[in-house]
């Protein structure tokens, strides 16, 4: 049963305000601002006909592991059942409703559609777009000029914003403005505290264990918070990293993160020499997939993104070694990454502190860049701040995934470890035994 808090029927009030055209949603992680907007969104498509409702996202295979799944547990909660209620179609990412309604899960990815013109031929009712801040300022504009084309019925045309005010051009267009007081009245930004969380006191807890910048921006809602000068991560550097050029004759390289416990995720991340390309979710936490389907993924992968298998990082503790084992027996002899190996340099701990700490100089120095249209790139970001780091002993020791996952009581940075993973290769891989020393 779905019982709304305060801050969420602010959301459906804004909704039913029929002055507002924009409904920005910011603030803090695990309070549901894509669940308030999915439930608005499916309110308004179940009640008016012939509504169509686009949810964009930059990534599919993003939305295929966030958004979608998001609305379909709505529509759950919301009492509503398949194929008697709605009817989804998973090859086409569409929720279907009795009364002809739609909405559609649709990819604004700038790198896929340079003109927008998968977008611009959409005439829709509303709109709902998720993790704004990820979409390129031309892909965003376009998706919202697309509603009130199909308001037959009295639908509302509205777009439901959600994004973090990361320094982007929607920073200046909404957060700015509603710090100033100077928003226009159709525009209604709605900030979620860590008092509208859903989630336990204890998670809550949990999360005040991060690093303080990580604490400031992503549950206090300090967006103008300055890095602090030993953080190992600075915002800053992830934003003058992202870049649209892309060397399609670079090395490439992967790094793959297998799941060692039933709350991690499986994640391959691929670079084209120092620019970090695509990151994709091969086993989600509430997923199982055995190491013999994992290794046969990633040979596929590596085939179509003609990746060499000396070019190649598998995790190799725990049950990585059975997708390593069974990608060998296949003659294809990947690396083995030990993240407690031996570093290169004696200033490090270990070999994973060493790449990490690689990666954030690299980033520091511009030689590292992120493409714009590489998925997941918000969650790296927080997995990559979420590490704390000290050092003792002249040597630099950065914070293990178990540390993490203990210190935060949920977090693992899965995504984080198969970025630095993928780099390793570049640097730290011994060709001539397959092994990282």
């Amino acid at each position: 049963m779905l019982e709304l808090k305060s801050k969420q029927q602010l959301v459906i009030d804004a909704v039913n305000n029929p002055i507002v055209t924009t409904i920005v949603l910011i603030g803090v992680v695990g309070t549901g601002k894509s669940d308030i907007a999915a439930h608005a969104s499916i309110c308004i498509a179940y009640g008016f006909p012939r509504t169509y409702w686009p949810v964009f996202r930059q990534n599919l295979s993003t939305a295929k592991r966030s958004i979608i799944p998001t609305y379909l547990n709505m529509l759950d909660m919301m009492n509503l059942i398949e194929d008697q209620d709605f009817v989804f179609n998973k090859n086409d990412s569409e929720i279907t409703f009795r009364n002809a309604s739609k909405i559609g899960f649709v990819e604004a990815d700038v790198t896929k559609d340079r003109q927008g013109r998968k977008i611009k031929g959409i005439n829709a009712t509303g709109n709902h777009i998720d993790e704004a801040d990820e979409l390129a300022s031309e892909m965003f504009i376009t998706a919202t000029s697309r509603r009130g084309r199909r308001n037959d019925f009295g639908q509302p045309s509205l777009s439901i914003i959600t994004m973090n005010p990361n320094d982007t051009h929607l920073k200046a267009l909404y957060y700015d403005p509603w710090q100033a007081g100077t928003l226009p009245e159709d525009t209604t930004v709605i900030e979620f505290t860590i008092e509208d969380s859903w989630q336990s006191p204890a998670a809550i807890a949990a999360l005040y264990r991060n690093p303080k910048p990580w604490v400031e921006r992503f549950l206090l809602n300090n967006w103008k918070y300055q890095d602090d000068n030993d953080s190992l991560f600075k915002y800053r550097h992830f934003d003058a990293a992202l870049t649209s050029e892309l060397d399609l004759n670079a090395t490439r390289h992967i790094g793959y993160d297998v799941a060692r416990m039933g709350t991690d995720r499986s994640v391959a991340a691929l670079w084209y020499g120092k620019t970090l390309v695509d990151i994709q979710i091969v086993k989600g936490s509430d997923e199982q997939m055995q190491t013999d389907d994992q290794a046969m993924w990633l040979i596929k992968y590596m085939t179509q993104n003609a990746v060499l298998a000396s070019n190649v990082n598998v995790d190799a503790v725990g049950v990585g070694g059975g997708v390593i084992d069974h990608m060998h027996s296949k003659g294809i002899n990947v690396n083995e990454f030990i993240s407690g190996a031996t570093p290169k340099s004696d200033k490090y701990d270990k070999l994973r502190s060493e790449v990490i700490y690689e990666f954030s100089l690299g980033l520091e120095r511009g030689e590292i860049k992120i493409y714009e249209g590489c998925p997941y790139r918000n969650e790296l970001i927080s997995e990559a701040m979420a590490h704390n780091h000290k050092t003792s002993d002249k040597k630099l020791a950065v914070e293990s995934k178990d540390e993490v996952k203990k210190r935060t009581g949920s977090m693992s940075p899965d995504i984080f470890d198969s970025v630095i993973m993928a780099l390793a290769t570049q640097t730290h891989t011994e060709n001539a035994d397959n092994h990282i020393m």
